[in-house]
Protein backbone atom coordinates (compact mmCIF):
# COMPACT_ATOMS: atom_id res chain seq x y z
CA UNK A 1 0.00 0.00 0.00
CA UNK A 2 1.10 3.40 -0.84
CA UNK A 3 0.45 5.56 2.53
CA UNK A 4 2.63 8.44 2.24
CA UNK A 5 0.00 10.47 1.87
CA UNK A 6 -3.79 10.18 2.45
CA UNK A 7 -4.57 8.68 -1.38
CA UNK A 8 -6.78 6.45 -2.62
CA UNK A 9 -4.37 3.36 -2.32
CA UNK A 10 -5.56 0.36 -0.67
CA UNK A 11 -7.76 -2.24 -1.80
CA UNK A 12 -18.96 10.47 -1.57
CA UNK A 13 -28.65 18.41 5.43
CA UNK A 14 -27.73 19.46 2.05
CA UNK A 15 -27.80 22.70 1.47
CA UNK A 16 -27.42 23.84 -2.33
CA UNK A 17 -27.27 26.97 -3.97
CA UNK A 18 -30.89 27.68 -6.08
CA UNK A 19 -30.34 29.62 -9.61
CA UNK A 20 -31.14 32.95 -9.76
CA UNK A 21 -33.92 33.99 -11.35
CA UNK A 22 -32.30 37.11 -13.09
CA UNK A 23 -30.14 36.01 -16.48
CA UNK A 24 -27.12 37.61 -15.82
CA UNK A 25 -25.19 38.92 -18.89
CA UNK A 26 -22.55 36.35 -21.21
CA UNK A 27 -20.07 37.66 -19.70
CA UNK A 28 -20.79 37.79 -15.84
CA UNK A 29 -19.30 35.18 -13.67
CA UNK A 30 -21.47 33.05 -11.94
CA UNK A 31 -21.24 29.85 -9.66
CA UNK A 32 -23.25 26.72 -10.04
CA UNK A 33 -24.41 23.95 -8.00
CA UNK A 34 -24.86 20.11 -7.92
CA UNK A 35 -28.30 19.25 -7.37
CA UNK A 36 -29.13 15.81 -6.91
CA UNK A 37 -25.98 13.84 -6.02
CA UNK A 38 -24.59 10.65 -6.23
CA UNK A 39 -22.75 8.73 -3.78
CA UNK A 40 -19.17 7.77 -5.17
CA UNK A 41 -17.73 5.13 -2.42
CA UNK A 42 -14.22 3.90 -2.81
CA UNK A 43 -15.03 0.28 -2.13
CA UNK A 44 -11.61 -1.18 -0.13
CA UNK A 45 -12.97 -3.67 1.41
CA UNK A 46 -12.85 -7.59 1.06
CA UNK A 47 -14.97 -9.60 -1.32
CA UNK A 48 -16.45 -11.19 1.57
CA UNK A 49 -17.38 -7.98 3.64
CA UNK A 50 -20.63 -7.09 4.69
CA UNK A 51 -20.17 -3.61 3.28
CA UNK A 52 -20.96 -4.98 -0.11
CA UNK A 53 -24.44 -6.24 0.85
CA UNK A 54 -24.32 -2.56 2.48
CA UNK A 55 -23.46 -1.12 -0.43
CA UNK A 56 -25.70 -2.60 -2.44
CA UNK A 57 -28.54 -1.69 -0.77
CA UNK A 58 -28.05 1.38 -0.84
CA UNK A 59 -28.99 1.64 -4.80
CA UNK A 60 -29.92 4.36 -6.48
CA UNK A 61 -27.97 6.48 -3.96
CA UNK A 62 -24.69 4.71 -4.70
CA UNK A 63 -23.52 6.29 -8.22
CA UNK A 64 -19.85 4.57 -8.31
CA UNK A 65 -17.93 2.01 -6.59
CA UNK A 66 -14.16 1.84 -6.72
CA UNK A 67 -13.41 -2.28 -6.65
CA UNK A 68 -9.53 -2.74 -5.41
CA UNK A 69 -7.92 -6.10 -4.43
CA UNK A 70 -4.04 -4.99 -4.51
CA UNK A 71 -3.47 -1.75 -5.53
CA UNK A 72 -4.87 -3.08 -9.11
CA UNK A 73 -6.97 -5.99 -10.45
CA UNK A 74 -4.32 -8.50 -8.57
CA UNK A 75 -2.12 -11.05 -9.71
CA UNK A 76 -5.06 -13.40 -10.65
CA UNK A 77 -8.91 -13.59 -10.70
CA UNK A 78 -10.87 -13.54 -8.23
CA UNK A 79 -14.09 -15.28 -7.86
CA UNK A 80 -15.19 -13.57 -4.65
CA UNK A 81 -14.31 -10.01 -6.45
CA UNK A 82 -16.32 -11.38 -9.25
CA UNK A 83 -19.64 -12.05 -7.64
CA UNK A 84 -19.21 -8.52 -5.46
CA UNK A 85 -18.94 -6.61 -8.87
CA UNK A 86 -21.69 -8.51 -10.41
CA UNK A 87 -24.33 -8.17 -7.50
CA UNK A 88 -23.27 -4.43 -7.26
CA UNK A 89 -24.10 -4.17 -10.82
CA UNK A 90 -27.40 -5.75 -10.53
CA UNK A 91 -28.08 -3.39 -7.98
CA UNK A 92 -27.76 0.13 -10.08
CA UNK A 93 -24.08 0.96 -9.03
CA UNK A 94 -20.76 1.13 -11.96
CA UNK A 95 -17.92 -0.60 -10.87
CA UNK A 96 -14.78 0.89 -11.82
CA UNK A 97 -11.47 -1.07 -10.84
CA UNK A 98 -8.25 0.54 -9.42
CA UNK A 99 -5.39 1.11 -11.62
CA UNK A 100 -2.16 3.15 -9.91
CA UNK A 101 -0.20 5.45 -12.83
CA UNK A 102 2.19 6.39 -10.37
CA UNK A 103 2.30 10.12 -11.71
CA UNK A 104 3.74 8.10 -14.54
CA UNK A 105 7.02 8.09 -12.52
CA UNK A 106 7.53 11.82 -12.41
CA UNK A 107 8.03 11.48 -8.84
CA UNK A 108 10.33 8.40 -9.18
CA UNK A 109 7.84 6.17 -8.20
CA UNK A 110 8.88 2.48 -9.21
CA UNK A 111 6.42 0.13 -11.01
CA UNK A 112 6.06 -3.60 -9.39
CA UNK A 113 8.79 -4.64 -11.37
CA UNK A 114 11.07 -1.95 -9.91
CA UNK A 115 11.10 0.68 -12.81
CA UNK A 116 10.06 4.73 -12.58
CA UNK A 117 10.30 5.68 -16.70
CA UNK A 118 7.01 6.99 -17.69
CA UNK A 119 6.73 4.39 -20.73
CA UNK A 120 7.41 1.38 -18.22
CA UNK A 121 4.53 3.24 -16.00
CA UNK A 122 2.70 3.35 -19.23
CA UNK A 123 2.88 -0.08 -19.63
CA UNK A 124 1.93 -1.45 -16.01
CA UNK A 125 -0.95 0.25 -16.40
CA UNK A 126 -2.52 -0.56 -19.40
CA UNK A 127 -1.72 -4.08 -18.44
CA UNK A 128 -3.58 -3.35 -15.61
CA UNK A 129 -6.63 -2.62 -17.55
CA UNK A 130 -6.43 -5.51 -19.48
CA UNK A 131 -7.06 -8.07 -16.64
CA UNK A 132 -9.52 -5.93 -15.08
CA UNK A 133 -11.33 -6.29 -18.02
CA UNK A 134 -10.08 -9.75 -19.32
CA UNK A 135 -11.05 -10.95 -15.47
CA UNK A 136 -14.38 -9.38 -15.05
CA UNK A 137 -15.87 -7.81 -17.83
CA UNK A 138 -18.28 -10.50 -17.90
CA UNK A 139 -19.13 -9.77 -14.63
CA UNK A 140 -20.70 -6.30 -15.42
CA UNK A 141 -17.55 -3.78 -14.28
CA UNK A 142 -18.26 -0.68 -15.70
CA UNK A 143 -14.90 1.17 -16.05
CA UNK A 144 -11.61 2.14 -14.92
CA UNK A 145 -9.99 4.22 -12.02
CA UNK A 146 -6.53 5.63 -12.54
CA UNK A 147 -5.45 6.88 -9.09
CA UNK A 148 -1.69 8.98 -8.28
CA UNK A 149 -2.61 11.62 -10.89
CA UNK A 150 -0.65 14.32 -11.86
CA UNK A 151 -2.97 17.45 -12.05
CA UNK A 152 -0.68 19.70 -13.28
CA UNK A 153 -1.21 20.27 -17.71
CA UNK A 154 2.65 19.95 -17.77
CA UNK A 155 5.07 21.46 -20.64
CA UNK A 156 2.61 21.83 -23.72
CA UNK A 157 0.43 19.77 -22.21
CA UNK A 158 2.55 16.44 -21.52
CA UNK A 159 1.26 15.44 -18.36
CA UNK A 160 -2.06 15.78 -19.35
CA UNK A 161 -1.68 13.62 -22.53
CA UNK A 162 -0.86 11.14 -20.44
CA UNK A 163 -3.79 10.75 -19.01
CA UNK A 164 -5.75 11.70 -22.52
CA UNK A 165 -4.17 8.48 -23.54
CA UNK A 166 -4.40 5.86 -21.14
CA UNK A 167 -8.27 7.14 -21.48
CA UNK A 168 -8.32 6.75 -24.87
CA UNK A 169 -7.23 3.03 -24.10
CA UNK A 170 -10.17 2.35 -22.37
CA UNK A 171 -12.65 3.55 -24.47
CA UNK A 172 -10.87 2.12 -27.69
CA UNK A 173 -11.36 -1.22 -26.56
CA UNK A 174 -14.44 -0.53 -24.32
CA UNK A 175 -16.73 1.88 -25.55
CA UNK A 176 -19.10 3.63 -22.91
CA UNK A 177 -16.59 2.49 -20.28
CA UNK A 178 -16.32 4.96 -17.46
CA UNK A 179 -12.73 6.65 -16.43
CA UNK A 180 -12.08 8.84 -13.18
CA UNK A 181 -8.54 10.05 -12.29
CA UNK A 182 -7.47 10.99 -9.23
CA UNK A 183 -5.07 13.36 -8.49
CA UNK A 184 -6.37 14.11 -4.80
CA UNK A 185 -6.29 17.38 -5.27
CA UNK A 186 -7.87 20.28 -7.65
CA UNK A 187 -6.72 19.37 -11.35
CA UNK A 188 -5.99 21.98 -14.03
CA UNK A 189 -9.33 22.97 -16.24
CA UNK A 190 -7.19 20.91 -19.47
CA UNK A 191 -8.17 17.48 -17.60
CA UNK A 192 -11.18 17.99 -18.22
CA UNK A 193 -11.25 16.12 -21.83
CA UNK A 194 -8.74 13.35 -19.87
CA UNK A 195 -11.35 11.64 -18.16
CA UNK A 196 -15.38 11.21 -17.32
CA UNK A 197 -15.12 12.15 -13.87
CA UNK A 198 -12.50 13.85 -11.57
CA UNK A 199 -11.46 13.66 -7.83
CA UNK A 200 -10.97 17.57 -7.26
CA UNK A 201 -10.27 16.89 -3.50
CA UNK A 202 -9.43 14.25 -1.16
CA UNK A 203 -8.78 14.78 2.58
CA UNK A 204 -10.42 15.66 5.91
CA UNK A 205 -13.37 17.30 7.01
CA UNK A 206 -11.57 20.04 8.67
CA UNK A 207 -9.44 20.84 5.03
CA UNK A 208 -12.82 20.35 3.37
CA UNK A 209 -14.69 23.49 5.41
CA UNK A 210 -11.66 25.80 4.25
CA UNK A 211 -11.37 24.07 0.74
CA UNK A 212 -11.97 26.42 -2.56
CA UNK A 213 -12.48 24.98 -5.37
CA UNK A 214 -11.20 26.38 -8.33
CA UNK A 215 -13.23 28.57 -10.68
CA UNK A 216 -13.81 25.92 -13.89
CA UNK A 217 -15.19 23.98 -11.22
CA UNK A 218 -17.49 26.18 -9.68
CA UNK A 219 -18.40 27.68 -13.42
CA UNK A 220 -18.86 23.82 -15.12
CA UNK A 221 -22.36 23.31 -16.24
CA UNK A 222 -21.50 19.25 -15.39
CA UNK A 223 -21.46 18.23 -11.80
CA UNK A 224 -20.97 14.59 -12.74
CA UNK A 225 -17.43 15.23 -13.75
CA UNK A 226 -16.75 16.17 -10.49
CA UNK A 227 -16.24 13.80 -7.39
CA UNK A 228 -15.45 14.94 -3.79
CA UNK A 229 -13.71 12.34 -0.98
CA UNK A 230 -14.13 13.84 2.41
CA UNK A 231 -12.70 11.34 5.63
CA UNK A 232 -12.47 12.21 9.25
CA UNK A 233 -15.77 13.58 9.44
CA UNK A 234 -17.02 12.47 13.28
CA UNK A 235 -20.33 13.35 13.48
CA UNK A 236 -23.68 13.17 11.16
CA UNK A 237 -23.84 16.91 11.54
CA UNK A 238 -20.67 17.38 9.78
CA UNK A 239 -21.76 15.09 6.96
CA UNK A 240 -24.69 17.04 6.47
CA UNK A 241 -22.53 20.21 5.93
CA UNK A 242 -20.05 18.70 3.96
CA UNK A 243 -22.75 17.41 1.53
CA UNK A 244 -23.98 21.11 1.77
CA UNK A 245 -20.78 22.53 0.88
CA UNK A 246 -20.14 20.08 -2.35
CA UNK A 247 -23.34 20.77 -3.54
CA UNK A 248 -22.46 24.29 -3.25
CA UNK A 249 -19.12 23.46 -4.94
CA UNK A 250 -20.65 21.83 -7.91
CA UNK A 251 -19.53 18.17 -7.14
CA UNK A 252 -21.67 15.23 -8.67
CA UNK A 253 -20.52 13.03 -6.68
CA UNK A 254 -19.40 12.62 -3.25
CA UNK A 255 -18.25 10.63 -0.09
CA UNK A 256 -18.55 11.18 3.42
CA UNK A 257 -16.80 9.13 5.96
CA UNK A 258 -15.90 8.62 9.65
CA UNK A 259 -13.32 6.72 8.98
CA UNK A 260 -9.47 8.09 9.35
CA UNK A 261 -6.62 7.59 7.99
CA UNK A 262 -4.43 5.00 7.45
CA UNK A 263 -7.31 3.93 5.69
CA UNK A 264 -10.56 5.64 5.36
CA UNK A 265 -11.65 3.90 2.82
CA UNK A 266 -11.85 0.34 4.33
CA UNK A 267 -15.26 0.65 5.60
CA UNK A 268 -18.64 2.26 5.31
CA UNK A 269 -20.40 4.45 7.70
CA UNK A 270 -22.79 3.35 10.35
CA UNK A 271 -26.64 2.81 9.80
CA UNK A 272 -27.99 6.24 10.31
CA UNK A 273 -24.76 7.99 9.49
CA UNK A 274 -25.22 6.14 5.93
CA UNK A 275 -28.83 6.08 5.59
CA UNK A 276 -28.76 9.97 5.90
CA UNK A 277 -25.63 10.66 3.68
CA UNK A 278 -27.50 8.95 0.49
CA UNK A 279 -30.39 10.88 1.54
CA UNK A 280 -28.88 14.25 1.40
CA UNK A 281 -26.71 13.78 -1.01
CA UNK A 282 -30.32 12.16 -2.97
CA UNK A 283 -31.96 15.07 -2.33
CA UNK A 284 -32.82 17.61 -5.02
CA UNK A 285 -32.31 20.95 -4.67
CA UNK A 286 -35.95 22.59 -4.08
CA UNK A 287 -35.83 20.38 -1.04
CA UNK A 288 -32.75 20.85 -0.05
CA UNK A 289 -31.80 24.53 -0.47
CA UNK A 290 -31.84 25.18 3.42
CA UNK A 291 -34.65 24.21 5.76
CA UNK A 292 -37.04 25.92 7.76
CA UNK A 293 -36.16 29.74 8.43
CA UNK A 294 -34.09 30.50 5.19
CA UNK A 295 -34.36 28.40 2.09
CA UNK A 296 -33.54 29.03 -1.93
CA UNK A 297 -30.44 31.19 -0.85
CA UNK A 298 -28.16 32.35 -4.11
CA UNK A 299 -25.28 34.59 -4.74
CA UNK A 300 -23.65 35.32 -7.79
CA UNK A 301 -21.60 37.77 -9.77
CA UNK A 302 -23.70 39.41 -12.46
CA UNK A 303 -22.03 42.30 -14.53
CA UNK A 304 -20.32 45.09 -12.03
CA UNK A 305 -22.42 43.45 -8.87
CA UNK A 306 -22.97 40.96 -6.63
CA UNK A 307 -26.95 39.47 -6.23
CA UNK A 308 -27.69 37.47 -3.08
CA UNK A 309 -31.36 36.35 -3.11
CA UNK A 310 -33.12 34.01 -0.14
CA UNK A 311 -36.40 32.84 0.87
CA UNK A 312 -37.22 33.97 4.62
CA UNK A 313 -39.61 31.82 6.11
CA UNK A 314 -39.85 32.89 9.48
CA UNK A 315 -40.15 36.80 10.64
CA UNK A 316 -37.44 38.31 11.86
CA UNK A 317 -36.44 41.95 12.24
CA UNK A 318 -32.89 41.67 10.57
CA UNK A 319 -31.56 40.39 7.56
CA UNK A 320 -28.12 39.37 7.31
CA UNK A 321 -25.97 38.66 4.03
CA UNK A 322 -22.50 38.50 5.41
CA UNK A 323 -20.03 38.48 3.17
CA UNK A 324 -16.00 36.81 3.32
CA UNK A 325 -14.80 39.24 0.45
CA UNK A 326 -11.45 38.05 0.32
CA UNK A 327 -11.62 34.31 0.75
CA UNK A 328 -9.36 34.62 4.32
CA UNK A 329 -11.94 33.34 7.00
CA UNK A 330 -9.57 34.60 9.95
CA UNK A 331 -10.25 37.99 8.75
CA UNK A 332 -13.05 40.09 9.67
CA UNK A 333 -16.40 39.33 12.14
CA UNK A 334 -16.32 35.65 13.10
CA UNK A 335 -19.94 34.14 12.63
CA UNK A 336 -20.92 32.66 16.19
CA UNK A 337 -22.67 29.72 17.00
CA UNK A 338 -25.17 28.73 16.25
CA UNK A 339 -23.15 28.89 12.74
CA UNK A 340 -21.44 25.84 12.16
CA UNK A 341 -19.08 27.12 9.92
CA UNK A 342 -16.15 29.17 9.85
CA UNK A 343 -16.58 32.42 8.08
CA UNK A 344 -14.64 35.76 7.94
CA UNK A 345 -17.41 38.09 7.24
CA UNK A 346 -15.49 41.90 5.74
CA UNK A 347 -18.89 43.06 4.71
CA UNK A 348 -22.45 42.52 5.72
CA UNK A 349 -25.55 43.78 4.90
CA UNK A 350 -28.39 44.24 6.90
CA UNK A 351 -31.94 45.01 6.02
CA UNK A 352 -30.70 47.80 3.08
CA UNK A 353 -27.32 49.07 4.53
CA UNK A 354 -24.01 47.76 4.12
CA UNK A 355 -21.50 47.72 6.42
CA UNK A 356 -17.87 46.89 6.44
CA UNK A 357 -16.11 44.96 9.44
CA UNK A 358 -13.75 46.66 11.78
CA UNK A 359 -12.60 43.45 13.89
CA UNK A 360 -13.62 39.63 14.83
CA UNK A 361 -16.28 41.09 16.91
CA UNK A 362 -19.41 42.98 16.25
CA UNK A 363 -17.83 46.55 15.06
CA UNK A 364 -19.06 48.00 12.01
CA UNK A 365 -18.91 51.23 9.85
CA UNK A 366 -21.39 51.97 7.18
CA UNK A 367 -20.00 52.13 3.85
CA UNK A 368 -20.90 55.23 2.76
CA UNK A 369 -22.33 56.30 -0.68
CA UNK A 370 -23.78 52.57 -0.97
CA UNK A 371 -27.38 51.82 -0.38
CA UNK A 372 -27.83 47.86 -1.78
CA UNK A 373 -30.78 47.78 -3.90
CA UNK A 374 -33.11 45.66 -1.81
CA UNK A 375 -36.28 43.98 -2.92
CA UNK A 376 -39.01 42.35 -1.69
CA UNK A 377 -41.42 39.88 -3.56
CA UNK A 378 -43.29 38.24 -0.45
CA UNK A 379 -40.88 35.92 1.41
CA UNK A 380 -38.09 36.20 -1.30
CA UNK A 381 -35.21 38.95 -0.54
CA UNK A 382 -33.23 40.20 -3.04
CA UNK A 383 -29.77 42.27 -2.73
CA UNK A 384 -27.60 44.13 -5.05
CA UNK A 385 -24.38 44.88 -3.90
CA UNK A 386 -22.03 47.07 -6.55
CA UNK A 387 -18.29 45.79 -6.97
CA UNK A 388 -16.93 48.75 -6.52
CA UNK A 389 -18.50 48.76 -2.44
CA UNK A 390 -16.54 45.52 -1.59
CA UNK A 391 -12.86 46.73 -1.96
CA UNK A 392 -10.13 44.40 -3.57
CA UNK A 393 -12.50 41.77 -3.33
CA UNK A 394 -10.86 37.53 -4.12
CA UNK A 395 -11.97 36.06 -7.16
CA UNK A 396 -13.37 33.41 -5.28
CA UNK A 397 -16.06 34.64 -2.19
CA UNK A 398 -18.58 33.11 0.63
CA UNK A 399 -21.76 34.61 1.25
CA UNK A 400 -24.10 33.16 4.62
CA UNK A 401 -27.54 34.03 5.29
CA UNK A 402 -28.58 34.92 8.73
CA UNK A 403 -32.28 35.87 10.67
CA UNK A 404 -32.92 35.53 14.10
CA UNK A 405 -30.66 32.41 15.52
CA UNK A 406 -30.42 30.69 11.95
CA UNK A 407 -27.27 30.60 9.63
CA UNK A 408 -27.43 28.68 6.36
CA UNK A 409 -23.90 27.05 5.10
CA UNK A 410 -21.58 29.23 3.40
CA UNK A 411 -22.51 29.81 -0.46
CA UNK A 412 -18.93 29.92 -2.50
CA UNK A 413 -19.21 32.30 -6.24
CA UNK A 414 -17.00 33.27 -8.15
CA UNK A 415 -16.28 36.51 -10.17
CA UNK A 416 -14.52 34.28 -13.00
Amino acid sequence: MHLSRPRLLVGVAALALAVLGLAPPATAARAHTATVQHVGVPAYFGPGSSYWTQLDQSNPAVGIAIANPDNGPGSAFDQGYADAIQAATSSGAQVIGYVDTGYFGTTGRTTRGGQTSTAAWTAQAEADVDNWYSWYGSYGLAGIFFDDALNDCGTNNAHVALYQAVGDYVKQSHPGALTADNPGTAADQCYASAADVLVMFEGSYADYTSWTPPAWELSSGNPDQFWHLVYDTPTQANMENAVSLSKQRNAGYLYVTNDNLPNPWDTLPPGAYWNDELAQAAAPAATTAGSGAITNFSACVSGTNEVFRATFNAATSFHHVFIDSDDNQSTGFQLPSPSSTPLGADYMIENNTLYRSLSSGWSWAPVSGVSPAMTQNGNVYTWTVPLSALGSSAATQRAVFNGNSFYTAPITFSRG
